[in-house]
């Protein structure tokens, strides 16, 4: 079997069908309350790939999907960066293992990947309850993620093994597009670049209410004056996060009562404080992320050859996925006929 590192087809093929799968997923509502409620399509090439080249190359694949999902797909900045530490430490701990029991035969594709589902879903929810919510109430999620790993699981093992048999990898990305061009060296961004993440990191060394809420107040007033609203959106589709907030620290923080409510004057600080650390974190994090060179910063990497290949197509996804399920749909019940990202990779080949 050729190894990734040698084909950058099989690498920028690989990346077309996960980054696709995954900007995809994301445009989808989340349900409220249960923002982590998704299937993970994307993992049903990470698996695979992970089973046929190993460790290593599976972290490149999923790095490179959520660069590509944070500039192309709008993902949010605390979504990119809590993906991927939860994802980078999941295959860390069990790419080896899954692996070598799935070329034993001691595991078969729902096993392993209820494994990983429920590994990534469970880092994904200690990371959030650490790093965003602060308050271990957060943790009452664990069961309904339990039981939806086990769903989401399943049927990511379903499509792995029905789209990416171990001899496939070749012949699939062939069809792949051409490497494209060299884009051109970003100009000078890195003093920029070390404002806005001292922006984003400071505020959680700040436990004043007044100074975090000065910087959240500075992050929207920069979004307004850079006509940058959709920014703001960020704010209003991170609810869910702003909810838990409320509950946790308004009515479960004790001190000197406010009214009757049960609300301490300690809760509020403390739900403003979380409060405006999330907010800043959100928007200047997406500055941040605006003006990282992903193109060029990363020109040796073997990766961003493939996210080169990548990226230029990405427009044409929808529409192309759209016709390739149509016509896997009309000749599912032809055995001989190309599978869906056959036909996927086909189409974006074309142009």
């Amino acid at each position: 079997m050729p190894s990734p590192e040698t084909n950058d087809k099989i690498r920028a093929g690989a990346l077309l069908l996960a980054s696709g799968l995954q900007i995809a997923e994301s445009l989808v509502p989340r349900i409220p309350l249960f923002p982590w409620l998704r299937l993970g399509l994307s993992w049903a090439v990470i698996l695979p790939f992970l089973s046929a080249f190993g460790t290593l190359p599976a972290i490149g694949l999923f790095l490179s999907r959520n660069i590509l999902s944070v500039a192309f797909g709008g993902q949010p900045p605390t979504t990119f960066l809590i993906s991927s530490l939860s994802g980078t430490i999941a295959l860390l701990l069990l790419g080896a293992p899954l692996r070598w029991a799935l070329a034993r035969g001691w595991l078969g594709w729902i096993g392993a990947g209820i494994l990983q589902a429920t590994t990534f879903n469970l880092l994904q929810l200690f990371l959030v309850t650490w790093l965003l919510v602060g308050h271990g109430g957060y943790l009452f999620q664990m069961g309904p993620i339990l039981a939806w790993s086990v769903v989401s699981g399943a049927v990511v093992a379903w499509m792995a093994a029905r789209w990416f048999p171990p001899e496939t990898w070749e012949p699939l990305t062939r069809n792949c597009p051409d490497m494209a061009p060299d884009a051109p060296l970003a100009p000078a961004w890195r003093f920029t670049a070390a404002w806005w993440l001292i922006v984003c990191l400071v505020p959680a060394f700040i436990d004043r209410t007044l100074p975090v809420l000065a910087i959240l107040a500075g992050c929207v007033l920069f979004a307004v004056f850079r006509r940058r609203l959709r920014d703001l959106s960020l704010l209003v589709q991170a609810w869910p996060f702003f909810f838990f907030l409320g509950w946790f620290h308004l009515l479960d923080t004790p001190g000197h009562l406010i009214g009757v409510t049960g609300v301490t004057r300690e809760g509020v600080n403390s739900f403003l404080v979380h409060a405006g650390r999330l907010g800043v974190f959100l928007l200047a994090g997406r500055n941040l992320f605006r003006i990282l060179p992903w193109g060029s910063f990363l020109a040796g990497s073997s990766w961003a050859r493939a996210t080169s290949i990548a990226l230029p197509v990405l427009p044409r996804l929808f529409q192309a996925s759209t016709a390739a399920a149509r016509e896997s749909w009309v000749s599912r019940r032809d055995p001989s006929s190309p599978s869906f990202p056959q036909r996927l990779l086909s189409r974006l080949a074309e142009g």
